[in-house]
C-alpha cells in the first residue's frame, strides 16, 4: 500500500510538471494565435450515429491542438444534449480546459460578447467557414475567430452553415481548395477535424495553404498540388 501511494504521488508530480511545461511553452503561442470555435448547434438535425461521429471529431481536434506546434484557443459552443453526454464519458474530459480548450452551452454569438459591457457582440471578429460560401479566404488573421460548423453529413444538410452565418450577419468564407489544388478532390466537403488541422498547419507552415492541405487531407482526397 505504501509503495502504491508513493507511485501515485510520483505520477501526480510528473503530470503537474508536464502541465507546467505545456503552459510555459504553449500559452504564449495561443495568446498570439487566431481562435477556432466549433458550432454544435446542429444536434437536432443529425442522427445518433452522426452525433457520435461529431463527438469523435471533437476529440481529434482537442488531441491535435494539444500536440500542435502552434496551438490555438479551441472553443466548442452550443455543447449540450447527446454530444455533451458522449464527451462527458471521455476519460479526462474535465481536464481538457487546462490545454487550450473551452466548452459552453451558449450559442457562439452569445459566448463572444464584448468583455467590457457584456452586451455588444464581437461579430467583426467572427468568420464562419463553409464550403458553400462564395468568398475564398486568402489568409488567416490572428485577431479572428474561425467557426467550423459541427455537421457530419454536409451533403444532406447542404447550405445550413451558410444560412447560419447569414442569419447572424457574420462574415463567411471557404478554404482555398480551388486555388491550391491543381486537381480538385472528388468532394470539397471535409470533416471538422480536417478543417481544424488545416488551419493549424497553415500557421505551422508559415501561411502556406498548399502544404497545410497536403499534410491534412487523407489519401482518398489527395490531389496534385
Amino acid at each position: 500500500e505504501e509503495q502504491f501511494r508513493i507511485e501515485r504521488t510520483l505520477a501526480g508530480d510528473s503530470k503537474r510538471r508536464r502541465q507546467r511545461q505545456w503552459e510555459n511553452e504553449k500559452i504564449p503561442i495561443i495568446d498570439s494565435n487566431f481562435q477556432i470555435c466549433l458550432d454544435c448547434s446542429f444536434d437536432n438535425e443529425m442522427t445518433d450515429r452522426e452525433i457520435a461521429s461529431l463527438a469523435s471529431q471533437i476529440r481529434y481536434c482537442y488531441s491535435y491542438n494539444k500536440r500542435a506546434a502552434f496551438p490555438c484557443q479551441f472553443t466548442v459552443a452550443s455543447l449540450s444534449g447527446c454530444t455533451w453526454r458522449l464527451l462527458q464519458k471521455e476519460t479526462g474530459f474535465d481536464e481538457w480546459q487546462h490545454r487550450g480548450f473551452c466548452s459552453t452551452d451558449q450559442h457562439f454569438v452569445e459566448h463572444y460578447k464584448d468583455a467590457e459591457d457584456g452586451t455588444s457582440h464581437r461579430k467583426q471578429e467572427l468568420v464562419y467557414l463553409t464550403s458553400d460560401s462564395e468568398n475564398i479566404i486568402s489568409h488567416l488573421e490572428t485577431d479572428k475567430i474561425y467557426i467550423i460548423g459541427g455537421i457530419v453529413d454536409r451533403n444532406r444538410l447542404k447550405g445550413i452553415a451558410l444560412h447560419k452565418a447569414k442569419e447572424y450577419d457574420i462574415c463567411h468564407a471557404r478554404l482555398p481548395l480551388e486555388t491550391c489544388l491543381t486537381k480538385l478532390p472528388t468532394t470539397k466537403v471535409l470533416t471538422c477535424n480536417h478543417v481544424f488541422g488545416i488551419l493549424l498547419k497553415y500557421r505551422e507552415h508559415g501561411s502556406d495553404w498548399a502544404k497545410a492541405l497536403q499534410d491534412i487531407l487523407p489519401s482518398r482526397k489527395a490531389a496534385e498540388y
